[in-house]
């Protein structure tokens, strides 16, 4: 039988970075704050995001095919945090951001220190989200920084 507490301790011990992830289908746009990212190959290089089931972007990653990956930089923290609310309470939250648009017309965060282009490949069911892979295309250093992470920005997992 599993324990619920040792489980949601054991995973609270995970480290992970924060990242906005930005998406555009057509004249509609979006993003989110996505923590659940990771590299999973060289060459190709690929990435993996894990994106919730009931989002309002996994619609538009999904007819788009494409999304950036921005790294805020640390200290970060309230824009990780606005970027992070549902689409359904704060739909102009990509608005109260500045940003640019990317050359795959995606928005790249003017603050983060760097950003990759990515073009979906492929995607699987995963419990109440969805596992996208996909292969950078494009990438740009903004700036030198360190980036924001899930432990200086105090935000915690449910587990």
């Amino acid at each position: 039988m599993l324990d619920e507490t040792a489980k949601r301790a054991a995973l609270r011990l995970f480290t992970y970075g924060l990242y906005v992830v930005t998406v555009r289908a057509g004249d509609e746009e979006n993003a989110f704050t996505a923590n659940w990212l990771t590299q999973v190959s060289f060459d190709p290089p690929l990435l993996a995001v894990s994106v919730e089931n009931d989002s309002h972007s996994i619609e538009l990653m999904r007819r788009s095919g494409i999304f950036n990956v921005n790294v805020p930089p640390s200290g970060s923290r309230e824009l990780a945090g606005l970027l992070g609310k549902r689409w359904a309470n704060v739909p102009d939250k990509l608005a109260q951001a500045a940003t640019r648009a990317g050359p795959n017309g995606c928005a790249i965060l003017d603050d983060a220190l760097a950003y990759l282009e990515c073009a979906v490949e492929g995607s699987i069911p995963a419990g109440d989200a969805t596992l996208f892979t996909a292969r950078v295309v494009g990438a740009g250093i903004l700036r030198e920084g360190q980036p924001l992470t899930m432990a200086e920005a105090g935000f915690r997992h449910a587990g």
